[in-house]
This record gives structure tokens, sequence and C-alpha cells, in this order.
């Protein structure tokens, strides 16, 4: 329970690198170290195993003395009766009666009492390390109740390399490492080959990416990707956002071509009248007027879009404040009082007094204002109009109404387009209008009031659903 909430509180993530570099290491290290902790053990057990052996073998090498050794002097004896075995035999003092002159004498730190008793310690024979067992032997020959010989101290020596076990040994000492090693290279191969699967499957992935998007998003990434289905959904994204932004840089290139022609017609007309001002054609006084016309006109459109860039930032803000719908529409409504005095309209402004809803201030002031000054512009003189908030389950509304001749269906989609506006403005308000909704997740649509049959009205709605 523990280690699984210190899992879920720290999970380990690669921070980078070759995908196929760490599916072979996170395979291949854990599954070599288990190898590896096997061998030790095997070794220590054969190492434990070799070396308890090897003493007995000198021990009995000691009770089976060689009878060449005792039977004749030294000088006539063999000295190393058996390969790879040294054997000696010496007097209390030291001195080799017989056996082997290279295997010395027991040294002075090595203390050989009781006969029969057998000690072991290491020594060096030539270039090798032996294993050395010693015992002090009591000839058995008796003249007259008296021992005919002294006692003799025979050693005994094997190399200490056998007590080591090599990999041959190892691995064919029936010890089943062999067939651990071929299982782990089996293994090996197979995680080897599922790596570069993988891999591969990542190129086709990366291939499926580098498509064109095609015009139908939805199941792109089933039709083109035949990868992992844990990628497809993080490739079906992908296209989307491929879809979105190709989508996206068309429209702000046709904005940019509508934008300069736009931009383009204020300055040319402006240029006309001031060359008929400067010809006489028309009074001063009237071409000051035409002219700052065209200039407020041109102003309203580069005002609009500094606000569409604006809305592009907002879009990457995240999570938004709430802000209270009801001050910013009466902040709108105290900007555009003079043009509601100046028709003599009949304004209202109803709903909750305080209603929150996600969103920016300056950008929500902007729709509040554009809707309004619609209203304003498409109702007749000493008509009425207002601003109604509303707040029901799940739904928020801001719906600004007015008493305007109405909007053809044809006409009203194309409303929202940039540079499509009806009679009069410059065509950008209510396109604006919806990519400031929609950036604060609201959503806004016009409809025809109705009464008796009759259109009465058109109600704009910015909508917000929980």
């Amino acid at each position: 329970m523990t280690l699984r909430w210190w899992w879920q509180r720290r999970p380990w993530r690669p921070r980078g690198g070759s995908l196929q570099r760490v599916l072979l290491v996170g395979w291949l290290v854990p599954l070599w170290g288990l190898v590896a902790v096997i061998c030790v053990v095997q070794w220590t057990y054969q190492a434990q195993h070799d070396a308890t052996a090897q003493d007995e073998a000198l021990r009995q090498a000691l009770a089976h003395w060689p009878a060449d050794l005792s039977a004749e002097p030294a000088a006539s004896l063999p000295a190393q009766p058996v390969p790879g075995v040294w054997y000696r035999e010496s007097n209390l003092d030291g001195e080799r009666l017989a056996g082997s002159a290279d295997l010395p004498r027991v040294p002075p730190t090595e203390v050989v009492r009781d006969p029969g008793a057998v000690h072991f310690y290491l020594a060096q024979v030539g270039d090798q390390l032996v294993r050395v067992a010693v015992t002090l032997y009591q000839p058995t020959g008796v003249k007259e109740g008296q021992a005919v010989a002294a006692p003799v101290v025979r050693q005994a020596a094997r190399p200490l390399g056998e007590r080591l076990p090599g990999a041959r040994r190892l691995l064919g000492g029936g010890s089943g490492l062999w067939w651990v090693v071929l299982l782990a290279l089996a293994m090996t191969s197979v995680a080897v080959l599922l790596a570069r699967a993988a891999s591969g499957w990542l190129r086709h992935a990366d291939v499926s990416l580098m498509r064109p998007p095609s015009g139908d998003v939805v199941g792109t990434a089933e039709r083109i990707y035949e990868g992992p289905s844990e990628l497809a959904p993080a490739v079906q994204h992908f296209a989307e956002l491929q879809h979105s932004q190709s989508r996206w840089i068309e429209e702000q290139r046709r904005f940019l071509a509508d934008a300069t022609h736009q931009l383009r017609t204020p300055m040319a007309v402006l240029r006309t009248q001031l060359q008929a001002a400067m010809a006489g054609d028309m009074l001063v006084g009237d071409a000051l007027q035409q002219m700052l016309h065209t200039v407020d006109r041109a102003s309203g459109l580069a005002n609009q879009l500094l606000s569409l860039s604006k809305v592009e930032q907002l879009k990457r803000m995240g999570e938004l404040p709430n802000v209270d719908l009801n001050a910013i529409a009466r902040e709108a409504v105290m900007e555009l009082a003079p043009l509601i005095a100046a028709k003599r309209l009949d304004f209202a402004l109803e709903g909750p007094d305080t209603l929150w809803a996600p969103g920016d201030a300056a950008l929500l002031g902007e729709l509040m204002r554009n809707l309004l000054a619609n209203a304003i512009h498409h109702t007749p003189t000493h008509g009425r109009l207002g601003v109604l908030l509303r707040d029901s389950t799940g739904r928020r509304e801001v719906l600004v109404w007015d008493e305007g001749p109405g909007i053809d269906d044809a006409v009203r989609q194309r409303l929202f387009q940039p540079f499509s506006a009806g009679k009069g403005g410059v065509g950008l308000g209510l396109s604006i209008c919806r990519q400031i909704a929609e950036a604060m997740g609201a959503q806004v649509t016009l409809f025809n009031r109705m009464d008796a049959g009759q259109v009465i009205g058109v109600d704009a709605v910015v909508a917000w659903e929980e």
C-alpha cells in the first residue's frame, strides 16, 4: 500500500531520449541483473562445494600417504607422484625427509602439536598459491616398548584455484546456469525485436502526422494510422490541431486581404475629398465634415482590428476569471447613452443586480457595445430597446433586444463573417462579437422576435452553458 501511494505521488517518467533505448534498458537491465544475481549465488555455492571437496581431498591425501615417499631415503624418492598435488615429509626441525622441495616447510606461525589433527593454511609453490593440509604423524613401529622413529610432519598441497570455479565449470557442472543464460539471450533477442517494432510503429505515426490534413478530421487517425492504439488519440488530436491551424491560417490570410482592402478604401476616399477641397469643387466646411466621417470610419475599423488581436490573446489565457455581467452592461449603456438620447429611444436594463460569468471585462464590454450599437442603429426613432440578464438552471444569458426590421434568414449567418455587414458599418462588429463569445466559452445568436406572424424586432443572445 505504501509503495502504491508513493508511486501515485511521484511516478517516474522519462524526461527525454530514445523510446527504444528506454524500452531496452528498462527490460534488459533487470533481466541481466537477475542473471548476474543467479550466477553469483551459484558461484558462491559452487565455490563452497569445491572448497569442502578440496579440503576433504587433502585429508584423504594425508590419510593415504604414498608409500614410496616414506620407504626410501629422500634423495631417491619421487618429489610429486600425483600431478597437481605436492607432498612433503619433514622432521620436527623442518628438514625435508621426502617429497617435493618446492613445497616450503611449515611456517613457524602454524603450530602442529596433536598427532592426527589436520591443520590448513596457504602457501606459495613457485608462482602458484596452494592450499596446504599439515598433520603430525607418529610411526607405529616399536622396539622394546619404545618408538623406533621420531614423529614427522606431513604436508599435502593442492592449487588454490581448484576452490574457485571458472565459467566453464559453472556452466557445465549440471547447475542449470547454461539454460538460464540461453533463456536470457533469447529474451534479449525478443526484447530487441519488440523495441524495433515499437520504433516502427512510432515511425508510422510520424509519417501519418506529416501527411497534409484532410477536410474531414473526424476518424482521420483511424484511417491513416496503423500503430499502437494508445497513440491513436494523440495522433487524432494532432491531426485536429493541424486542421484547426490550417483553417485559422487560411482565415487570417483572407482577413488580412479584406482588411487591407477595407483600409485602403477610406484612405482613397479621404484623398479624393482633399483633392476636391483643394480644387474648390466643394465648400471647405462640407469637405471637412465628410473627411471627419471618413476618418471616424477608418478609426473604427482599426480599433476593431485591435480587438481581434486581443481575442487571440484571450484564447491563450486558459481559465478565465468571473466578471459581473450587470456592471459591464451598465458601463456599455453609459458610453452609448448619447446615441440613445439622440434617437429618443425608450431603454430598459433588466435582470439581477449581479450575474457572474467567465470572461474578460474589456472584451465583454466591446461585445456589449457592438450589440447595443447595432440595436441603436436599427431601432427607429422613438422606438424601444433594452438589455435583459437571465440566470436559469445551467445557463446564463445576456439578451439585447430592439424594434428593428428583422433579419432575413439568408443574411443571418453571413452577418457573422468579417466584412459582411448589412446597411452601414464596416463589417467587423458581429464577427468580433462571435469570436469574443467563443473565446470565453459562450455563443452569440440572432433571432427575429415574432408577434402574430409579424417581425417586431431582433434579439441578440449571448449564452454561457454550464
